[in-house]
């Protein structure tokens, strides 16, 4: 019950994500390719987009105040952003690099630094969207291996209770065979004495 509450909250959380513009079509494909299989898989694809991305746009800033500014490298760097999150469907990031990508082209560094800061702001805020979803993922994970450790549990409790149970019937058995061979053995006993008697008794 607590792990079809979790995934339907979960999946009301990504509708909402997908409602402001956060994601697009995009990112629910993968999601739901990657969850097919396990959501550990999908965690770490985002893991990896943010920090991927992360990393490229400390390169672009750093890049930017060099005396002698590579725009090729600039307008590269920024393509691979906007292209890692058009894979992932990180729908605010991809049209902040489309910017990014324009002002790198014009050679304009002011404009470059305005259409980073931009990217930047975009990526951050999508980068803590993701990061809940992250959170999201971790607990459907751990209610479900819970859930399934319980049903092992159950099983070999099951398992245990039953051994348990043919053990009782067998002491039980065990005593009644005891018990009837004891009253054979007596009658056996008490007849061989009755017929002693009688034969004394003729005599």
């Amino acid at each position: 019950m607590a792990l079809s509450i979790v995934r339907g909250l979960l999946q009301q959380y990504v509708q909402s994500l997908f409602n402001e513009g956060i994601i697009n079509d995009q990112f629910f494909h993968i999601q739901h390719l990657k969850m097919v299989g396990r959501a550990d898989h999908f965690v770490q694809l985002i893991n990896t987009y943010c920090l991927d991305v992360e990393t490229i746009l400390s390169q672009l800033e750093s890049y930017i105040d060099l005396p002698n500014v590579d725009f090729s490298n600039l307008a590269a760097l920024a393509t691979e952003v906007g292209e890692r999150s058009s894979c992932i469907g990180a729908e605010h990031v991809r049209l902040a690099c489309l910017d990014l990508t324009r002002a790198c082209d014009q050679m304009q560094k002011q404009n470059i630094r305005q259409a980073l800061s931009w990217t930047k702001n975009e990526f951050a805020r999508t980068r803590n969207k993701l990061q809940v979803l992250v959170q999201w993922l971790l607990n459907l994970s751990a209610l479900a291996a819970s859930n399934a450790d319980g049903a092992e549990d159950y099983e070999a409790r099951s398992k245990t209770a039953k051994i348990e149970c043919y053990q009782v019937v067998f002491l039980n058995v065990s005593r009644i065979l005891v018990i009837s061979l004891g009253k054979w053995y007596y009658l056996l006993n008490y007849n061989k004495q009755s017929n002693s008697n009688n034969f004394i008794f003729l005599i």
